[in-house]
């Protein structure tokens, strides 16, 4: 086992050693780049993340066009005399996978040990985007998913400059919202979200939502959870919504620095959710598959109270940027909230009544070193969810009924570090090899207190996360149609109380079953587990 983990622990640090000593180039998403005929270091810093100019051409509406409205050089595609490739693109993503899991009781898992397997977050999908005509956007993504099934992850059309005006854009269809920072742009692999913020959900443990582990090979059979929060809405996944957004630039965007007052751009954008309710029998954001009560976290035998309800749910973002968007230049700052309404989970059966939740943060980002030299980003948010969203797990607490609601904030940074970053118009797209430091940490302020049946108290720091992140993305080869880029990565999570969660309640080999007490419980039940993810990989873009 020790000579496994070091064998690990050298070829990640080969790996990180020969990707910071290869040449430097850069790729992107090439439809855009054939489409202008620009290079892919005009937009981007590496693939995934935008720079200034990417970030101001995304919220034009993918227009280079200062108006709000595209102009001759933006509508070049419509006319092949004029251009000679409509943007379209193909991309796909695969990585080898390592984790180790230690804490979790016998039973299930051997601790320690190293599960490792081939994995692919992103198969492959068809990406194009552009304008249709001066004051339409579009965007549409298909592809395979994992779990084998083709899907759309985003499809969606943008009325730009309504009224003549940047203040009024509408998107509609199947898109991300816009949280702080950009999951879908995320430079993590392997492990989902790279934010806990993003994916959390409360009574669950992370070592599952994370998903570094079991996209190794880990199996934690039924893995459940000590209790069920209706509040499952995800930043990183896709929704059906209907959109807002406005936005004006100031002479600011010219400035190119760090710590600069000089206004750049004020965006607000506005997410409506429609049919909101997070366990109807309809798709809902933060819910997979068809029904809510088909929850992957959940028991095969055990599913969640439906109630019918057509509620509301928005995620507003307001950002202000000074001296640059702030990607690469400048500083930008932002304010988040989202609220929401939804059917009860307490009641059994029948039409449950409707309560509120809601979730504030805050969001900036620094360029010390400006023009991509080092990029520092960071969110925090504070998480408020009534007894109402709350439904206890009879196979742990019997017919406990939840008497409160629960509370929490979470935080994270990320440093993104470009050595020896080249011109942002370079031909060759120099500057995209890309180390990244990312931390998060989540803390329980108010754990659920439930009444009746067992009556079992939660440690006041159950199910509390923490974790690093460290890893190298580099742009191996670009050409006029195609770029291929390696990573590779290492993230080390702490998860409190779950150890009896991803065992299944498994005492001493044996598996418990039945209307349980808390005397039943050895002390282990609620003790802490890490884990330690490696992934290496490749993307591949045309």
């Amino acid at each position: 086992m020790k000579c496994f983990l070091i064998r690990s622990i050298h070829l990640f640090l080969l790996s990180i050693f020969v990707i910071c000593t290869l040449p430097e180039k850069g790729f992107a998403y090439p439809g855009f780049s054939r489409s202008y005929d620009f290079p892919c270091a005009f937009c981007h810093i590496q693939w995934p993340k935008l720079n200034d100019n990417g970030n101001i051409f995304k919220d034009r509406g993918f227009m280079l066009s200062t108006t709000g409205r595209g102009n001759g050089l933006d509508m070049g595609f419509s006319d092949p005399a004029n251009q000679n490739y409509f943007p379209v693109g193909f991309r796909m993503s695969e990585s080898y996978d390592m984790s180790s899991v230690n804490g979790v009781l016998s039973g299930k898992n051997t601790n320690g040990g190293w599960s490792n397997g081939a994995n692919s977050q992103n198969p492959w999908s068809l990406e194009s985007g552009g304008l249709l005509n001066p004051w339409i956007s579009y965007w549409v993504e298909p592809g395979y998913l994992v779990g084998g099934n083709f899907g759309i992850t985003k499809l969606w059309v943008r009325l730009d400059d309504l009224l003549h005006s940047t203040w009024f854009n509408v998107y509609a269809g199947q898109s991300s919202v816009d949280s702080p920072f950009s999951s879908h742009r995320s430079v993590s692999i392997g492990t989902a979200s790279p934010y806990t913020m993003y994916d959390y959900q409360p009574g669950t443990a992370e070592v599952v939502t994370n998903s570094g582990a079991q996209n190794a090979g880990f199996s934690f059979a039924n893995p459940i959870g000590a209790y069920f929060d209706g509040d499952r809405f995800q930043m990183g996944q896709s929704v059906t919504s209907i959109r807002y957004f406005g936005y004006q630039f100031e002479n600011g965007c010219g400035t190119r620095r760090s710590f600069s007052l000089n206004p750049c751009e004020t965006r607000l954008d506005v997410s409506f959710m429609p049919n909101s309710s997070l366990y109807s029998s309809s798709n809902s954001p933060g819910v997979s598959g068809s029904s809510a009560s088909q929850d992957p976290l959940s028991p095969s035998t055990y599913s969640l109270n439906i109630a019918e309800n057509n509620g509301f749910s928005y995620f507003v973002h307001l950002t202000q940027s000074f001296g640059g968007w702030g990607a690469t230049s400048g500083e930008r700052i932002g304010l988040f909230s989202y609220v929401g309404e939804g059917s009860s989970m307490g009641s059994v059966g029948g039409n449950a009544p409707s309560t509120i939740f809601n979730r504030e943060g805050v969001d900036i980002s620094l360029n010390p070193i400006p023009r991509g030299g080092l990029n520092l980003f960071g969110a925090w948010e504070i998480v408020r969810d009534p007894a109402g969203m709350i439904q206890s797990n009879p196979d742990f607490m019997g017919s406990s009924i939840p008497a409160s609601g629960l509370s929490y904030m979470t935080w994270f940074v990320e440093a993104d570090w470009q050595p020896n970053f080249g011109g942002m118009f370079s031909s060759d797209g120099t500057g995209s090899n890309m180390i990244s430091v990312i931390y998060n940490q989540l803390d329980m302020i108010e754990q659920p207190v439930f009444s009746g049946g067992n009556q079992i108290a939660l440690p006041g720091n159950f199910n509390d996360v923490l974790s690093f992140t460290i890893l190298d993305r580099y742009g191996l080869w670009q050409s006029e149609r195609t770029a291929v880029s390696l990573y590779a990565q290492y993230q080390w999570l702490f998860d409190a109380g779950v150890s009896g969660l991803l065992s299944g309640f498994a005492s001493n080999g044996a598996q418990m079953s039945g209307n349980r007490q808390v005397s039943s419980y050895p002390g282990a039940l609620f003790g802490n587990v890490t884990a330690s993810n490696f992934s290496i990989g490749v993307d591949f873009a045309y």
